[in-house]
């Protein structure tokens, strides 16, 4: 069985409280027409992200709930879509029919089910942390994967949110650092080279000013990220020099090339960053 730093869990556990503590607090004070303004996730208005993040916190409750007690099969209704396309449009309009079914009671429901799911996390410890929970589109994964995993939605979709409202918004400091760990698996996931998939390995190097530096190597089938990946400088074929914030939002295709200009500087063939954000779409 895997053991895990229960102090860096704990910090973990402390940051979801924070973030959704911030954003609970945030979504409190706007009125209806602002949450029906759109977000920055693409098609998305505010009250269908938060409905989004409301409705997550409660699945993750059933399935580490389910986990703990042995139990990590989909639930008796789950019918796998046939593809990642499939299930983010499946899980889009299930969102939305939450958020729209909790009506007046989403903010307050938004505040109880991140409660509930603060005190369930505070519940584990030990081996708990590597029980196996189901996931919809991972299949299963370790509670402590999970708490990773929900930082992640948590503070990619508050910026979601914060950005409608003021374009200067940056994702929360104290997730930072999880979601620069997590990018990795990231890209590996959202790499989508539709019609336009690179013919030869390309090198990507993002010296950021305020963690280590990243590697990412894109080919034709797939994305590697981590330390060492160009052992020869010669080798870079983009350099962008930026801080963990930008390349972030990069990565995580919620700003453009042109949106980001102004924080970072590139140097390499013309055209490759903007090909790197146009490959790491998501689904």
């Amino acid at each position: 069985m895997t053991s895990y730093d229960e102090t860096v869990i704990r910090q973990e556990v402390a940051v979801i409280g924070t973030l959704a503590r911030g954003l609970n607090q945030f979504l409190n004070g706007l009125s209806p027409n602002d949450l029906r303004r759109h977000s920055a996730c693409d098609a998305w208005t505010v009250r269908d992200v938060a409905g989004h993040l409301t409705n997550r916190a409660e699945r993750q409750i059933t399935s580490m709930t389910r986990g703990r007690q042995g139990d990590s099969a989909p639930p008796p209704d789950f019918s796998a879509p046939t593809d990642n396309m499939a299930m983010s449009a499946a899980n889009a309009d299930a969102d939305i029919a939450y958020s729209i079914s909790l009506g007046d009671d989403l903010v307050p429901t938004f505040e109880r089910n991140y409660r509930e799911l603060h005190l369930l996390l505070s519940s584990f410890a030990g081996g708990d942390w590597s029980c196996d929970c189901w996931h919809p589109r991972r299949g299963t994964m370790t509670a402590r994967e999970y708490v990773s995993q929900r930082i992640q939605e948590l503070a990619v979709h508050d910026w979601d949110i914060r950005s409608a409202f003021d374009p200067q918004a940056a994702l929360h400091p104290d997730a930072v650092p999880v979601l620069l760990g997590m990018s990795a698996r990231w890209l590996g996931s959202a790499y989508n080279p539709g019609d336009d998939p690179p013919t030869s390995d390309i090198r990507y190097l993002f010296a950021l000013s305020d963690a280590d530096p990243i590697d990412v190597l894109v080919q034709p089938e797939g994305v590697q990220v981590g330390a060492g990946l160009h052992p020869d400088p010669d080798d870079i074929d983009m350099l962008v020099a930026c801080n963990a914030n930008t390349y972030l939002l990069l990565a995580y295709g919620r700003i453009d090339v042109d949106t980001a200009a102004n924080n970072l500087v590139a140097i390499g063939e013309e055209g490759l960053l903007e090909r790197f954000a146009q490959w790491m779409v998501g689904f």
